[in-house]
């Protein structure tokens, strides 16, 4: 008789308590809320981080390019970039784009050198994202 009485009252208890309270759910929410921010901020990091390893991919391609060309033509280097197309780089991109900044290519034909030139470059020379200048490229 003891244990039926007990019973009772631990039924009575759960059919009262089934759904959570407003505070645990508004502590839920919350904690939901930061991890996405802490997220959202991490991706905005790893995409700028691929802009600028993209950049160098394309740089690092454009100057084998013209060394390969230099190789095959008795280390003459091109008079311009387009003479690299379609024997030795499939086609050149018009403009550079990293993370915080864009602009043109400089190719140097007598040195064979191929560095990024901002347009928009007032005092000092824009940086990636971390902390290196474009020029460094």
């Amino acid at each position: 008789m003891l244990k039926a009485a007990q019973n009772t009252k631990t039924r009575g208890r759960q059919n009262k308590r089934r759904g959570f309270t407003l505070i645990e759910m508004l502590v839920v929410v919350s904690v939901i809320g930061i991890l996405v921010t802490a997220a959202g901020y991490h991706n905005v990091r790893v995409v700028k981080k691929a802009k600028d390893t993209a950049l160098l991919h394309e740089l690092n391609l454009l100057r084998t390019a013209v060394y390969q060309y230099a190789l095959q033509n008795n280390g003459r280097f091109p008079a311009s970039l387009n003479e690299l197309t379609p024997t030795f780089i499939s086609r050149i991109p018009e403009k550079w784009q990293g993370s915080n900044a864009a602009g043109a290519w400089h190719y140097d034909q007598l040195e064979g050198h191929i560095r990024l030139f901002a347009p928009d470059d007032k005092a000092k020379s824009p940086t990636d994202n971390g902390g290196r200048s474009y020029a460094d490229y």
